[in-house]
């Protein structure tokens, strides 16, 4: 959840790694994900393929990849510095030996449908008493932006949505408060006016500029290249949908002593499924 403090200057948006700007192509981006240390750590377990193993079934060779997006809570109880993560994760086998185009194509096919998940949830009853961060205006594009820093070529394109002074930002914000009132469930912009005057009805859904869209996500059956997983192996009819992937939700439970998620050699410290699912059974 975004709140008017958190706003900074444009000029500081390449450099700082939390805030909100606001921008001329984009509008509201949040810069702590649009850091894209996600997609940073993704882009490095797909390069590595590790674990890699040929399956008969498919006649080829799939290595596991494990994805999440999470919101943490940090309390002190009896002493103990404690931190509360409820989240999305995705599990899914990756072809081997894919080209770092079609590797880039499987992350953001991974992201798209992990981040829609993850902010649903933030969204649900569970949190939205509490905060209106579900699907904000800022969230979904920026999650785009830090994709593309890591996976994209050229400019960076934070640089390319042009971002706007401190003082225009704060004025766009008085004149839209409170922003989180603005939902946006796709990853395209939401524009509020910029210039004078800038409370002029609601704000504009824009189409994504083309430095911002030449990676697409996979469609189709995915062709072989990914599959979900059950048991450490994939499966390719976890779903009747041959398409959806499996988002869980979990909880964990973790310490200040516990190792980050991305340092973990198994990508994450003990957590519990809070509605597993298992694969269609046919007959």
């Amino acid at each position: 959840m975004s709140n008017r403090a958190d706003i900074v200057d444009g000029m500081l948006a390449t450099t700082n790694t939390h805030g909100l700007v606001y921008t001329e192509e984009l509008g509201w981006i949040d810069l702590g994900h649009a850091q894209g240390n996600d997609a940073r750590i993704l882009k490095r377990k797909l390069e590595q393929e590790s674990f890699s193993k040929h399956y008969q079934k498919y006649n080829d060779w799939y290595y596991p990849i494990h994805y999440y997006q999470e919101m943490v809570k940090r309390t002190i109880i009896l002493g103990k510095d404690l931190r509360f993560h409820t989240g999305v994760q995705t599990n899914i086998m990756v072809r081997s030996c894919l080209s770092p185009s079609m590797k880039a194509r499987v992350a953001l096919t991974l992201m798209y449908g992990t981040a829609k998940r993850f902010e649903a949830w933030q969204d649900s009853i569970l949190f939205n008493w509490y905060t209106d961060s579900g699907f904000s205006v800022e969230d979904l594009v920026s999650d785009l932006v830090g994709f593309y820093r890591v996976f994209g070529s050229g400019p960076d394109p934070l640089w390319l949505a042009k971002p706007v002074s401190y003082t225009t930002a704060v004025q766009i914000w008085d004149a839209y408060d409170p922003i989180g009132k603005y939902k946006n469930k796709k990853f395209s912009p939401y524009l509020f006016p910029a210039k004078p005057p800038f409370k002029y009805g609601e704000p504009i859904k824009k189409t994504l500029p083309s430095w911002l869209n030449y990676i697409k996500p996979l469609e189709g059956h995915f062709s072989g290249l990914i599959y979900n997983t059950f048991n450490n192996n994939p499966v390719s009819n976890f779903f009747n949908n041959p398409i959806r992937l499996n988002h869980e939700l979990y909880g964990s439970i973790t310490t200040s002593e516990t190792v980050n998620y991305a340092d973990s050699p198994l990508d994450s410290p003990f957590y519990f499924l809070l509605n597993p699912h298992s694969p269609q059974v046919t007959w």
